[in-house]
């Protein structure tokens, strides 16, 4: 290659005899052709070669790339609450239309299970007999929850305690088996800031369609005969930093 460019640039043109002012008489026009004729060669050359590295070099990026038409990207985070890297969700995805039944009925429970708002006697009812609580609870985690929990949920709002509920995550184990990621939001008069805690509610449930076929008006509450049959929750912590004196 470089000696192409050698044998292109080593001749000189030679001084031309033209005389300005003088045309055609005193200058050669007969040699028009030939110099353009060489400095086109010359131009074209330079573009040829630039051409043929640009070729190359694109060549040699397309053999790099040629093996990457196999890969396949894997997209992964890391779930901090469970400490395990899991795929990321994808922006569109399908679900089971029991599943997203399932979903809605259980933030249902969660939320009147656990809210306490400004009325007692709202709660009261809410919790009471022949609602939804009770209603989509087998008799021994309803018992359970009223020896437990509901004298407690009482004792804080009669102390001015308010608690917002919010689920983050609804998610199956197996076919009966669920769990339910929800945070609570705690005011109280004591405290200037609220305090956020998080749990994780786990439980088995069945559906039984007719459940209710003899009351209407309950089967209305709980259309699906969703029953939980057990009832664990977990605590996994709250917004307030421990101070180490």
């Amino acid at each position: 290659m470089f000696n192409l460019f050698y044998t292109l640039f080593k001749y000189k043109e030679k001084a031309p005899k033209d005389e300005l002012g003088y045309y055609p008489e005193k200058v050669n026009v007969r040699a028009f052709p030939e110099r353009r004729f060489l400095w086109t060669s010359r131009f074209l050359v330079v573009i040829s070669c630039l051409s043929l590295c640009t070729s190359m070099i694109l060549g040699s990026l397309l053999c790099i790339l040629i093996p990457l038409k196999k890969t396949k990207i894997m997209p992964l985070q890391i779930d901090y609450d469970r400490y395990q890297v899991t795929h990321m969700e994808a922006a569109q995805s399908e679900a089971f239309a029991g599943d997203l039944v399932t979903e809605s009925l259980l933030n249902e429970y969660i939320v009147k299970r656990y809210t306490i708002g400004d009325d007692l006697q709202e709660m009261q009812y809410r919790l009471g007999d022949k609602q939804y609580v009770q209603l989509t609870s087998s008799d021994g985690v309803y018992m359970d929850f009223k020896n437990t929990e509901y004298p407690y949920f009482e004792m804080l709002q009669k102390k001015g305690i308010r608690r917002k509920v919010e689920t983050t995550m609804i998610y199956p184990v197996s076919f009966d088996f669920w769990q339910v990621r929800f945070t609570i939001t705690e005011e109280s008069p004591e405290k200037e800031k609220p305090v956020i805690s998080y749990w994780i509610a786990t439980m088995r449930m069945s559906f039984d369609f007719t459940k209710f076929a003899n009351d209407k008006d309950l089967g209305l509450i709980n259309p699906f005969g969703l029953t939980i049959t057990t009832y664990d929750l977990s605590y996994m912590g709250n917004n307030i930093k421990s101070k180490r004196e």
